[in-house]
C-alpha cells in the first residue's frame, strides 16, 4: 500500500513538472521559467559553491533563534503556569503583543541591530518564544493537580514536584510547541533577510525579484521547500526520540 502511494506521489510530481515545462514552451520561459532552467541554476550554484554560505546563514539564524526562543518560552511558560496571579496580570500584555504580526517587527529590529544576523535571530526567537510559551502554559494547566498534592502529602519539596511531575507532564506540550515553531522559524529568518541582509536565502530571493530573475526565484523557493521538509521531519524525529517513553506507556 505504501509503495503504491509513493508511486502515485512520484507520478503526480512528474506530471506537475511536465505541465510546468509545457507552459514554459507555450508562454515563454522569461516569466514562467522551466524545470530544466531551474535545475541548471541549482547545479551552477552547487558547483561554484556560492549557495552554501547563504544556506548556512539562514540555518544558523533559524537554529540559534529557535533554541533561544524555545528555552525562554518554556521557562516563562512554566513560571506563568505555576503562578496564576502573575499569569492573570500579564495575560493582557502578552496577548496584546502577540496580536501584532510578529514579522512586522523585522524593520524595527533591523534599525536597532543592523543588517547582520542578529536582528534575524531576534525575530526568530520572538516568533518561537510565543508559540512555546502558550503551549507550555497549556501543559501546566493539563497537569493533574492531585499528583502534586500527593507528593506534598508525602513531604516532597516544590522542586521535587516540579522535577518529577510538572516538568515531565509539560514536556509533551513544550516539544509540540517547538515542532509547530520550526517552520515559522524558517519563515521568520527568510523574511528578515528579505528586508535587509548581506547574505542568506531571503536576500537572494529579494535580489532575484528585483532583477526579474524568475529562474533564480524558483531555484531559491525549491531550496526553501527542501529545507522546510527537512525541518518538519527533524521536528517529528526529535519529538519521537525524546518522547519514546510515551509510546511505550501507550
Amino acid at each position: 500500500m505504501q509503495r503504491s502511494i509513493f508511486l502515485w506521489q512520484v507520478a503526480f510530481g512528474a506530471a506537475l513538472l511536465l505541465a510546468w515545462h509545457v507552459c514554459g514552451l507555450v508562454f515563454g520561459v522569461a516569466w514562467i521559467s522551466s524545470p530544466a532552467l531551474v535545475a541548471a541554476k541549482l547545479s551552477a550554484w552547487l558547483v561554484s559553491g556560492s549557495i552554501y554560505l547563504h544556506v548556512l546563514t539562514t540555518l544558523t539564524e533559524m537554529v540559534v533563534g529557535l533554541v533561544v526562543g524555545a528555552v525562554l518560552g518554556a521557562i516563562c511558560g512554566l513560571l506563568l503556569g505555576m503562578s496564576r496571579l502573575v499569569a492573570t496580570v500579564l495575560r493582557p500584555l502578552v496577548f496584546s503583543v502577540y496580536s501584532v504580526p510578529l514579522i512586522s517587527l523585522a524593520p524595527l529590529l533591523i534599525m536597532i541591530f543592523g543588517i547582520d544576523m542578529l536582528p534575524k535571530i531576534v525575530l526568530v526567537a520572538t516568533v518561537v518564544f510565543f508559540l512555546v510559551l502558550f503551549n507550555t502554559m497549556k501543559g501546566v494547566e493539563m497537569v493533574d493537580p492531585d499528583m502534586i498534592d500527593v507528593l506534598k502529602v508525602m513531604g516532597a519539596e516544590w522542586h521535587e514536584s516540579f522535577r518529577k511531575v510538572l516538568l515531565p507532564g509539560c514536556m509533551v506540550w513544550i516539544l509540540s510547541g517547538v515542532k509547530v515553531a520550526l517552520p515559522y522559524a524558517l519563515v521568520a529568518a527568510t523574511v528578515g533577510e528579505m528586508m535587509a541582509a548581506r547574505r542568506g536565502l531571503g536576500m537572494l530571493l529579494s535580489d532575484s525579484g528585483q532583477t526579474f530573475d524568475v529562474t533564480g526565484i524558483y531555484a531559491i523557493l525549491f531550496i526553501l521547500t527542501v529545507l522546510g521538509l527537512l525541518v518538519s521531519e527533524t521536528g517529528t524525529w526529535l519529538e519521537g526520540s525524546l518522547l519514546r517513553w510515551r509510546s511505550r506507556h501507550d
